[in-house]
């Protein structure tokens, strides 16, 4: 049975890091820890948006299926194009 140089070398680091000694966050470090944290999750209220920016319905609703159907509509006419100039330059033979 052969060892593979790759177990010595994790066994290494896994020897080293069973010596690392555990280290616990004193009483003052973590009520400064929670307090941070839960100042962070309550946070602040969110910023006031301004009525056309929250009534966008009407712009989800109409424009932007519109805009990508024009899209789609593009790209099948240039499929549309490019396969006619490639059967065209074919069928002139």
């Amino acid at each position: 049975m052969t060892v593979d140089r790759e177990d010595n070398r994790d066994d290494e680091i896994l020897a080293s890091l069973a010596r690392l000694r555990s280290c616990d966050v004193s009483q003052r470090r973590a009520r400064q820890l929670r307090g941070r944290c839960h100042a962070i999750l309550q946070g602040e209220p969110p910023a006031k948006r301004l009525p056309w920016m929250t009534d966008g319905a009407p712009f989800r609703r109409v424009i932007v299926p519109a805009l990508g159907g024009a899209w789609c509509l593009a790209y099948l006419v240039e499929i549309i194009r490019c396969t006619a100039a490639i059967y065209g330059y074919l069928g002139t033979r």
